[in-house]
C-alpha cells in the first residue's frame, strides 16, 4: 500500500502525516489487493480542502471535503471514502454469496402440468 500526500500552500507536519496514514490504513481491511492513495491538501482563504483518490484493483474512488478545521476536513473526506469502500465490499460480498442457480427473490416457480388438470 502506498500513500502519497501532496500539499499546496500548506506545510505538512509529521503529526498530520501520521494521522492521515493511520486513518487510510484502516481502509485496507476491506480489500487485500494493492491500494494506492493520493491525498491532496489545499488552503484557500482559511478553508482547508482535502481530496483523496484511491486506486485499487479494478476500481477507483474519489472523495473531497472542505472545512475551516484541518482535521475535520480530512475526517469528512475519509468518511466519504470509507462509505464508498464499504458499499463496494457489500456489493461484492452479496454477489459471491448468491448461488448461481438460485431464483431471484419474488419470482414464482413454474406450475407443473398436473396442477391444471381438466375438471370435465
Amino acid at each position: 500500500m502506498r500513500i502519497e500526500i501532496t500539499s499546496k500552500s500548506l506545510e505538512m507536519t509529521d503529526s498530520l502525516k501520521d494521522h492521515i496514514s493511520k486513518r487510510l490504513v484502516r481502509l485496507k481491511r476491506y480489500f487485500d489487493g494493492v491500494l494506492d492513495f493520493h491525498v491532496v491538501v489545499r488552503v484557500e482563504r482559511f478553508v482547508y480542502k482535502f481530496e483523496i483518490t484511491l486506486h485499487g484493483q479494478g476500481f477507483d474512488f474519489f472523495s473531497e471535503n472542505e472545512a475551516e478545521d484541518l482535521y475535520a476536513s480530512f475526517e469528512g473526506a475519509a468518511d466519504k471514502m470509507e462509505t464508498q469502500v464499504k458499499k463496494l465490499k457489500d456489493k461484492t460480498r452479496r454477489r459471491r454469496s448468491r448461488p448461481s442457480g438460485a431464483m431471484p427473490v419474488g419470482s414464482v416457480e413454474p406450475a407443473e402440468p398436473d396442477d391444471f388438470a381438466d375438471e370435465t
